[in-house]
């Protein structure tokens, strides 16, 4: 949608829904950055009706090529594997020895806004793998901090004016215990990226072809994440029929349930197991080689921290 058609929307339905009048893209800006939850949800609920295609308008929020829009893709799988594809050249362009992977379904929390059942809904879509992926993440975040406490504190640079911009200086503190969290973490990353690919691979052979729907809304935000086991099950969710499609192939959550609970009792096990070995015979004075890099924050990012 050109960007003077969407404010030219967002004008109309701020006027009125709310009452408020706005002329240029700065104003309706500055009244979002206002906004509570529950405007956003009915602003965004009222634009869906108007931008949404197919049975339950269904609105993919995320970047696409020029010239290009959600009515090119019959299928989540069409849509996915031109992603997929340029995700691989652009990898291989930025690195020539770059072995292009065979797709097995690439859909990693992706954005969504639809009606199910007449109701408004946020959504994202993901595939079984990087769903436990998300889970594992978020578990092993807790567990180490368990392990090792820490904290990020600021740096003495932090929000130094440079450039255009300011720095972004927060260090850890792991009371003394920075090497042997760096190590821990970084052995987390790789077991989870393991995890990943097992899943992945599990799931691609099994070929089971179903989705399970898990409600993740709150009392004032109704939200919806829709997990699709493998390719074949993105094959055949149309966007214009998404909801049903879904539902024609839906898969007791109970079993993705059971898999995230193994999954971490797994994850634990091997946390356990890495700490009692990296305090045992790990040395936080080998230090590995990294790219330094400088992170400098725009200046209306920057305000937030002032």
């Amino acid at each position: 949608m050109p960007k003077e058609d969407r404010l030219r929307i967002q004008q109309v339905l701020l006027k009125l829904l709310f009452g408020i009048k706005a002329t240029t893209d700065q104003d309706v800006q500055a009244i979002l950055d206002d906004f509570d939850v529950q405007q956003y949800v009915l602003l965004n609920s009222s634009m869906l009706l108007l931008t949404g295609i197919g049975d339950d308008y269904f609105f993919l929020n995320e970047s696409m090529a020029d010239n290009t829009c959600l009515l090119d893709f019959e299928t989540v799988y069409d849509y996915d594997l031109n992603d997929y594809e340029f995700q691989q050249l652009m990898r291989q362009k930025d690195n020539p020895d770059y072995s292009l992977k065979p797709y097995q379904g690439y859909l990693y929390f992706v954005w969504a806004r639809l009606y199910i059942n007449g109701i408004f809904h946020y959504a994202n879509l993901c595939m079984v793998a990087g769903y436990v992926n998300g889970k594992l993440e978020d578990y092993g975040f807790d567990q180490i901090n368990k392990l090792i406490p820490h904290e990020y504190v600021e740096g003495k640079n932090h929000l130094k004016k440079e450039d255009q911009g300011r720095l972004f200086d927060m260090k850890v503190d792991a009371g003394g215990l920075e090497g042997q969290l760096d190590e821990l973490k970084s052995r987390f990353h790789n077991y989870v990226l393991s995890r990943y690919e097992a899943i992945l691979n599990d799931y691609d052979s099994k070929a089971s072809k179903q989705v399970y729907l898990a409600d993740s809304s709150s009392d004032i935000e109704p939200s919806m994440n829709f997990i699709f086991t493998d390719k074949t099950a993105l094959q055949v969710v149309r966007f214009q029929h998404f909801v049903a499609d879904c539902q024609a192939i839906k898969g007791d959550i109970g079993e993705l349930e059971n898999l995230i609970a193994a999954e971490c009792e797994a994850a634990q096990r091997f946390l356990e197991d890495s700490y009692q070995d990296i305090l045992a015979n790990f040395d936080p004075q080998v230090v590995k080689f990294r790219k330094k890099r400088k992170i400098i924050m725009a200046d209306g990012v920057a305000d937030e921290w002032l």
